[in-house]
């Protein structure tokens, strides 16, 4: 938020942000965009809503209700999200906004029966004002006439739009002065540092990379090597593909074209032909390794584009499996707007680079780290899946009577008749992800050690600091984000196997090392329990410190009530 907004909204240049898209919009069922969601209370309160609070005590100007119904309620109409959680528990006073549209498509939920009925449900829920379609300008003054909704409810709505154009300025005898627009310079560096720290290293077999820049050829291949548009990924109308500087125009400028041979070897990422696979299997053989640009266009991603199969479209596995008969190694650079299942494509490469849509300068970004000129050290936001099948897939799962055991990896086990290995698995995958939350490979190596606890105890309103430290093993300079995870063994209701509680950057140049400190409260302990009461529970709670959700050091302490 504090990106957008600024700490003040009557400073110079301060717009208002909004927190969108008001709640539980990525639980639709079955992945579809704008689809149905149920959510129960508890896990509405401890996962979904927590980001929005977050939010809202940051200082947030509005708010924004998705195009989901949420538990049979249209958020758009929702008066227990908007009236009873939005104003009276959090006590919001900024404005609320309607999505696109959505207000006269709480018919179709059948929410509504008409324009008008969608008009009065939504102003009474809480939408103060409304996007693109005209419900309000249409039917509120006879609404309000007919007595079907207050004046005063009106009179609300106005005061909180009035309320953000005041504190933007907008009044003002002398507005705020714009602020100055950043240097293109500044703007193309920032740009640069931002997806060199989004990039996540997957793969690095044998530390294959960073590549020397002094030795050989490179093949690269692909049809996102070179595609100023797909680079920008979606909702990125205003972006310019002119100034978009792809991997194929950095690769180039930083080897010199010589030494760079291209071939898309596809049309675009959904081509099913082969008629580009011969060029570029000698463009490979000519080369000395092998840069696969793989992934997804920006039309398959964003908005109203789900799929129902995360598999890499279009017949770039084929390249794939065509460039492995070259023999040259292979890293691979995925470029897509979600976590793709690419299995066997990983297994044919020697690295693997997942590069998402890094925008303008991302071919800079991704040449840099490839070739050691920056160091990786982003980590996985969102847990990689094996194979579609495992969606629903997240870190933060409950518990099960009958938890699988890595002893059980790879190996189907059980019969009707023997039931060993009756356990909470997939028989024909591993129930592991392919790639854990918070999972990122370096250029050097992370040593944690000396995990250490303030006091064994915490009692209510207390707070404990939990450290480790974290050296660098490694011969390059380079940063880590080192994670803390908890979990409580037995509370009123199951809790996650682990929850995220915080995590920390740091910068540690070779053979330094740095103690990293989690300061926790009893608070962050709390959840909703079956009365919708937050609370602390007593108990005995592990942490975990950790380079990502499937590894690190472990301790415990326990939290005594007053």
């Amino acid at each position: 938020m504090h990106g957008f907004q600024s700490d003040s909204l009557s400073s110079t240049g301060a717009i208002a942000a909004c927190a969108k898209h008001y709640v539980g919009y990525g639980a639709a069922e079955a992945g579809r965009e704008y689809n149905t969601t149920w959510i129960p209370d508890t896990l509405l309160h401890d996962v979904y809503l927590r980001p929005f609070h977050a939010a809202r005590d940051a200082g947030v100007a509005t708010f924004m209700p998705g195009f989901n119904a949420l538990n049979g309620v249209p958020a758009t109409g929702n008066l227990y999200i908007l009236r009873e959680i939005l104003r009276g528990q959090w006590k919001f006073d900024g404005m609320v906004v309607s999505d696109y549209t959505a207000i006269p498509e709480m018919i179709q939920h059948g929410y509504a029966a008409n324009a008008a009925d969608a008009a009065r449900k939504a102003v009474l829920a809480g939408v103060d004002l409304e996007m693109v379609s005209t419900t309000y300008f249409d039917h509120l003054k006879k609404l309000v006439q007919k007595g079907m909704v207050d004046q005063k409810t009106i009179d609300t709505a106005v005061r909180n739009i009035l309320r953000l154009k005041f504190r933007l300025g907008l009044f003002d005898e002398h507005p705020p002065a714009r602020g100055q627009e950043a240097s293109p310079a500044l703007a193309l560096q920032v740009a640069k540092r931002l997806a060199t720290e989004s990039i996540v290293l997957l793969k690095n077999d044998d530390r294959f990379l960073p590549l020397s820049k002094s030795s050989g050829k490179v093949a690269v291949i692909g049809p996102l090597a070179d595609s100023p548009v797909d680079q920008m990924g979606s909702w990125a109308m205003d972006g310019r593909a002119a100034e978009v500087q792809t991997p194929l125009a950095a690769l180039r400028e930083k080897l010199g074209s010589a030494r760079v041979l291209y071939a898309p070897g596809l049309k675009n990422s959904r081509d099913l032909t082969r008629d580009g696979f011969a060029d570029a299997l000698e463009k490979a053989r000519s080369a000395d390794v092998i840069l696969l640009f793989l992934g997804e266009e920006q039309i398959l991603s964003g908005e109203a584009h789900s799929r129902a199969f995360l598999d890499l479209p279009g017949a770039q596995e084929g390249l794939a499996n065509e460039l492995a008969r070259s023999g040259r190694p292979i890293v691979t650079i995925i470029l897509a707007g979600r976590p793709l299942t690419f299995h066997d494509v990983a297994a044919k490469s020697k690295a693997v680079l997942y590069g998402w849509h890094p925008g303008t300068m991302g071919g800079p970004a991704i040449a840099d780290l490839l070739f050691g000129d920056a160091v990786p050290s982003a980590k996985l936001t969102i847990t990689f899946p094996r194979t579609v099948g495992q969606v629903p897939i997240y870190y933060a799962q409950l518990p099960t009577g009958r938890p699988a055991s890595v002893s059980e990896l790879g190996i189907p086990l059980g019969n009707p008749v023997n039931p060993i290995g009756y356990t909470s698995k997939y028989v024909d995958v591993d129930f592991t992800p392919e790639y854990p939350f918070g999972y990122g490979l370096s250029y050097t190596a992370f040593q944690y050690s000396n995990l250490r606890i303030s006091a064994p105890r915490l009692r209510t309103g207390g707070q404990l600091i939990l450290s480790a430290d974290v050296k660098n093993t490694g011969t390059r300079e380079a940063d880590e984000i080192v994670q803390l995870y908890v979990h409580q063994d037995v509370a009123s209701l199951s809790r996650p196997v682990k929850e995220l509680k915080g995590f920390r950057r740091v910068h540690l140049r070779p053979g330094e090392e740095a103690n990293v400190q989690f300061p926790i409260t009893t608070r962050d302990l709390a959840f909703y329990n079956q009365r919708m009461q937050f609370v602390t529970e007593p108990g005995t709670f592990h942490f975990w410190i950790a380079p990502d959700s499937a590894r690190g050091l472990q301790g415990e302490f326990k939290v005594e009530g007053n």
